[in-house]
C-alpha cells in the first residue's frame, strides 16, 4: 500500500486531525532545541495580547496617571514648603528630613526622565540652603 492509497483511504477529519498532531509535534520540537526559536511563546505571547490587550492598555494608561499625580504632589509639596520658609514658617526636624527626600526624589525623576525643573529647582536650591543655614547653627 503507497502512501497515496493511505491517505486516500482516511476521512477529511482523521486527515486533519493527523495534521494537527504533525503541527504540535512540530512546534514542540522547535521549542525545545537549542535555536532560538519558540513558536508556543510566540502563539502564547499573541494569544494573551488579543485576550488582554484592553487590560494592558488600561494599565498603561492608569500608571501614566498614578505618575502624573506622584510628579504633581512632589512639585507642589516642594514649592509650598519654600514658601513657608520665605514666609517665616517654622519646620520641624522630621518635615525637613521628609522634604529632602521629596527633593531628592523629585530631582532624580526630572534627571532620568530629562524633564525641565526651572522653577522647582530654585526652590530645592533655596531649601537646601536654608537647611545648610539652619542646620549649621544648629536650630535643626
Amino acid at each position: 500500500m503507497s502512501i497515496a492509497d493511505f491517505f486516500k483511504t482516511m476521512t477529511g477529519g482523521e486527515i486533519a486531525g493527523w495534521g494537527i498532531v504533525a503541527l504540535v509535534l512540530l512546534l514542540s520540537l522547535i521549542q525545545v532545541s537549542p535555536v532560538k526559536v519558540n513558536p508556543w511563546d510566540s502563539i502564547l505571547a499573541w494569544l494573551g495580547q488579543k485576550l488582554n490587550g484592553k487590560q494592558i492598555a488600561d494599565i498603561r494608561e492608569l500608571k501614566q496617571k498614578v505618575t502624573e499625580i506622584w510628579v504633581t504632589d512632589h512639585r507642589r509639596t516642594i514649592l509650598t514648603f519654600a514658601r513657608e520658609l520665605r514666609a517665616g514658617i517654622e519646620h520641624s526636624s522630621d518635615e525637613w528630613s521628609q522634604i529632602l527626600v521629596t527633593i531628592g526624589e523629585y530631582e532624580n525623576y526630572t534627571v532620568t526622565n530629562h524633564i525641565a525643573n526651572g522653577v522647582v529647582k530654585q526652590d530645592s536650591i533655596f531649601i537646601n540652603s536654608m537647611y545648610q543655614d539652619l542646620s549649621r547653627k544648629q536650630k535643626i
